[in-house]
């Protein structure tokens, strides 16, 4: 399935979808059994593929709370001709040769919903539906003339182009169970049309921001590990009422997703035919940022010998400027290398009117009871960075790993069981007053700053491992990782943006 522009909205409004509002679930059980029936047989002869249709009707099962053992049935429906699959459906729902049986499903106003759905998944411009047998099957079967079937196509055009005219077709008896999905559009369209930030993410291979993003948005969206792991173009927006989050690839292999987990994003990351990856989802409820609409942009680590097309990303990125500010990751146990050089000759050549900055990363892993000492790498940091040209510059200390482990516990995230380890050892380490991140910061940088934070209505005990540890002394620990800061910084530079 191509992702033209046109297809981004479709597929951007269907985040919106909210299938707890659906008109077909106030129907009986056997309605809904004979909704999801129909979608399942329309969706697997049409233009999605096969992971596409089994996340679209996943989700709608459990939505419409049908029965695993019913849902089973319909992925042993089969036939070797679009007449045959059809009759299948049939005499599983009872309806072959039973005009009175399925009279009740024919003659709803849902059945004609169901019809503007399946279109809905066959839009693949603006004036074109995929030809999809099973779609003129379906409608024969509930009687749906030509002549209204291109009524509910003409509308879905104008309901997704935001057109102020669908409101009169809207009103008509025969047209207003497509309210369901016009609602779907104007929440699309309200966010779509609020101020947005663009915040970019640029670092050397292995500086951690990946796991810096992760943190900001409060759960795992973007590939972390201890090796060159970003390698396309990958963005993350916030959208506070959106339902459910929703993945779109773009290049020779486009794709989209429902339900987005980690492991579908590391397998087109590591797809050569996907160029861009784009996310809409909700922010961790921990996050100062959790009510705007900002987006995250990461980038592939440029030192990547083994591949130098990481580099051409990330440079076209910033030749484009198309960022409102831009978040430089260092490494604090590697400062200062010639890569970091390189890179921040190229960010500070692109910069123009974006603002920048400094993250002094993976503080953690420094032993503050040996040699390592957080001012001093601060210093060496500010050093390594006004060489560059960069003037009065701030840098922020932080440990990205320990506040994104700290936010997955209390939103009741699963930890690995090496993750909960670290998260244990993590939290006894930020008891230690040496490792408050804010007591590094500048005094008069922390007034200016917006006294915003995270307020927790009520404390709890959580189990971490072997542990139970209240929820209060988690909070007070992310406080000290840094991420406040950063996240205060961000709320500052929007608010001078907007």
């Amino acid at each position: 399935m191509e992702l033209s522009p046109f297809n981004y909205r479709v597929e951007r409004i269907k985040g919106f979808l909210n299938l707890e509002s659906h008109p077909a679930k106030r129907q009986s059980y056997e309605f809904k059994f004979a909704y999801i029936a129909f979608l399942s047989v329309v969706l697997q002869a049409g233009s999605r593929n096969e992971e596409q249709v089994s996340d679209v009707l996943s989700t709608y099962k459990r939505h419409f709370g049908i029965k695993e053992s019913d849902y089973n049935q319909l992925q042993n429906i089969g036939g070797e001709r679009e007449e045959e699959l059809f009759s299948s459906i049939l005499q599983l729902l009872g309806y072959h040769g039973d005009y009175h049986k399925g009279k009740e499903f024919k003659e709803s106003a849902c059945s004609k919903l169901l019809l503007g759905e399946m279109l809905f998944f066959e839009l693949n411009d603006a004036n074109k539906f995929n030809f999809n047998p099973l779609l003129r099957l379906y409608a024969d079967f509930c009687k749906v003339s030509q002549a209204k079937e291109m009524e509910i196509k003409s509308l879905l055009i104008k309901i997704i182009a935001g057109g102020a005219d669908v409101k009169g077709l809207l009103k008509l008896k025969r047209m207003e169970v497509f309210k369901y999905l016009q609602n779907a559009a104007n929440a699309y369209w309200v966010q779509e049309q609020a101020d947005s930030v663009h915040v970019t993410v640029i670092a050397t291979m292995s500086s951690g921001k990946s796991t810096l993003l992760n943190a900001l948005i409060g759960k795992k969206v973007f590939p972390s590990e201890n090796k060159a792991c970003t390698s396309t173009y990958l963005k993350f927006t916030n959208r506070p009422k959106i339902v459910r989050e929703i993945g779109l690839a773009a290049g020779n292999h486009p794709d989209s997703r429902w339900n987005l987990t980690c492991e579908d994003i590391a397998r087109w990351n590591g797809d050569s035919g996907i160029e861009r990856i784009e996310v809409e989802g909700k922010m961790n409820s921990f996050s100062m940022l959790k009510k705007l609409s900002v987006s995250f942009i990461d980038t592939p680590g440029t030192n990547n010998s083994r591949n130098r097309e990481h580099e051409v990303v990330t440079q076209g990125i910033l030749e484009q400027k198309n960022s409102d500010m831009i978040l430089y990751v260092l490494n604090a146990t590697n400062l200062a290398p010639d890569d970091d050089k390189i890179l921040l000759q190229q960010v500070v050549k692109h910069l123009g009117d974006q603002q920048v900055i400094f993250l002094l990363n993976k503080t953690d892993q420094l032993d503050l009871e040996a040699d390592d000492n957080i001012t001093e790498s601060l210093a060496v940091a500010r050093s390594h960075v006004m060489e560059l040209g960069i003037a009065s510059p701030v840098i922020v200390p932080i440990s990205s790993y320990a506040a994104g482990l700290f936010r997955n516990i209390l939103s009741n995230s699963p930890l690995t069981k090496r993750e909960m380890r670290d998260a244990l050892s993590l939290l006894e380490l930020f008891q230690i007053p040496q490792y408050d991140m804010n007591r590094y910061v500048d005094r008069s940088l922390m007034k200016s700053l917006p006294q915003s934070t995270v307020h927790v209505r009520s404390h709890r005990m959580i189990q971490v491992g072997n542990k139970s540890i209240s929820s209060k002394e988690i909070v007070e620990a992310m406080k000290k990782t840094g991420i406040h800061i950063l996240e205060q910084l961000l709320l500052q530079e929007i608010k001078y943006t907007r």
